[in-house]
């Protein structure tokens, strides 16, 4: 039974998507906005901000989930594919965008918008921090720190690649409209710009080194503002052992650290553990990867990385 209604969910889901093929050849207007689909939400600001009234962008997560664990089901996919461009950042870090290329085959437009990125870029930011958890090294198991790490965006010079990147897809879809998507990016460019110089100054010399988190998220910032993360939970969540939560308890209370970072869209009773052992106070980190119901209508990536520059500074200088 289960063989069958997956044979009848592939059937339907390749008949929808020639379908929506034929639609398109049957004509819409040269005025009609790009439709378009996002994973992570910073991909969606980029595209939204660059693009303007001449793209209309979803991302494909709802509010508050999860993105390590969301599955999209077989009409979310065929509603993905019916759209102009879906963008992800890279193959690696965004496994869900491979599991909806493979459902829709050729009927989508994929653009990978951290595929600018080199190599050598990702190892120097690896390469670049300590994540300061001596003795913690749960983290360790089973993959290799930084090559794993999907969270791209919370680096801003990385983000400034993939919204230019994004605006080069764009042009090439929608030549007539270079001028505007050029002079938008620069916008843009000049406030990621902007964010980085703050990042930079809050980072200079700070008072304490080392920033205590639910979960490793802070790798690509840690390594290019010169800072050291410990994540309560590793990169897949892995939870620490006995012995290395003492040891966590144990260096929080000796480096005198006031906070725990909590992500918007993550619980961690661990993270409750250590807060409540050590007396410190919780502060909110927007990891970025998706929007909450508390999050403003008109949020943008420079809005709420503007907030993560006031946390980041707390943390090491409060």
């Amino acid at each position: 039974m289960k063989k069958l209604m997956t044979v009848i969910y592939t059937t339907l889901l390749v008949l929808t998507l020639a379908a929506c093929g034929n639609e398109g050849d049957g004509g819409s207007g040269e005025d009609e906005a790009l439709q378009i689909h996002t994973t992570v939400f910073p991909l969606k600001s980029f595209a939204e901000q660059i693009g303007g009234d001449t793209v209309d962008v979803e991302t494909i997560y709802p509010n508050g989930v999860d993105v390590h664990s969301y599955e999209p089901t077989q009409k979310e996919m065929i509603d993905f594919a019916g759209g102009d461009l879906f963008l992800y950042t890279t193959d690696e870090f965004d496994p869900v965008a491979e599991k909806i290329k493979n459902a829709v085959a050729d009927h989508s437009n994929f653009y990978a918008a951290g595929g600018v990125i080199s190599e050598d870029d990702f190892m120097a930011m690896h390469e670049g921090h300590d994540h300061g958890d001596e003795g913690h090294d749960h983290d360790e198991e089973g993959h290799e720190h930084g090559s794993e790490d999907p969270h791209i965006w919370l680096d801003p010079m990385f983000s400034l690649q993939m919204a230019e990147s994004i605006k080069d897809r764009l042009v090439e879809m929608n030549p007539e409209q270079e001028a505007l998507y050029t002079e938008n990016f620069e916008t843009l460019a000049d406030d990621i710009e902007d964010i980085d110089a703050e990042f930079k100054s809050i980072t200079e010399t700070p008072v304490r080194d080392t920033i205590y988190i639910s979960h490793e998220s802070l790798g690509y910032l840690a390594g290019r503002y010169h800072f050291n993360q410990v994540g309560i939970t590793g990169m897949n969540n892995q939870e620490p052992s006995q012995q290395e939560l003492v040891e966590i308890i144990e260096n929080v209370e000796a480096q005198d650290a006031p906070y725990i970072l909590y992500e918007q869209n993550l619980t961690s009773r661990i993270a409750d553990t250590i807060r409540r052992e050590t007396d410190t106070e919780p502060l909110e980190f927007h990891n970025l990867s998706v929007l909450t119901d508390r999050d403003p209508d008109d949020a943008t990536y420079q809005s709420l990385m503007r907030e993560n520059i006031q946390v980041i500074d707390r943390a090491l200088n409060e």
